[in-house]
């Protein structure tokens, strides 16, 4: 499935019908050839959220235990399937 992820906006991407919602957000690109995905990492009333910084021409990203193919990188939205 291909999730379209524009600036500032936070899409939940569940892969099956019994594990938990992985939530995440794509911040922009820092610089012409760097981009950052945040994901939202909660445990009760905490939480936080990491900006994680890849290269431009990555193909295959990993955000903790997820692995994502990057099909698509704009200033303003990224493009990744699974």
């Amino acid at each position: 499935m291909e999730y379209k992820i524009y600036v500032g906006t936070v899409v939940t991407i569940k892969k099956g019908f019994l594990e938990a919602a992985f939530k995440i957000m794509y911040c922009g690109m820092t610089n012409d050839c760097v981009f950052a995905l945040s994901p939202f990492v909660t445990s009760g009333y905490q939480g936080l959220s990491p900006n994680i910084y890849y290269k431009i021409d990555s193909t295959v990203i990993q955000v903790f235990d997820q692995t994502f193919n990057v099909i698509k990188v704009t200033s303003e939205c990224i493009v990744i399937g699974d």
